[in-house]
């Protein structure tokens, strides 16, 4: 799966976003998704993830 996204920064703390508008992601699958993606060693890595749904 090729997934869009954009990581921001500040403050120490710093988030992947994902737009919803782009992406329409399974609610099951998400909490895997953000595990995977916020990994440091293996991901993008990040405090979190942030998904911007309509």
């Amino acid at each position: 799966m090729k997934i869009h996204f954009t990581k921001m920064h500040g403050c120490g703390n710093d988030y992947v976003y994902i737009s919803g508008f782009d992406h329409r992601i399974d609610p099951e699958t998400k909490p895997e998704l953000v595990r995977k993606l916020s990994d440091r060693h293996f991901g993008i890595g990040g405090d979190g993830v942030i998904f911007i749904n309509p």
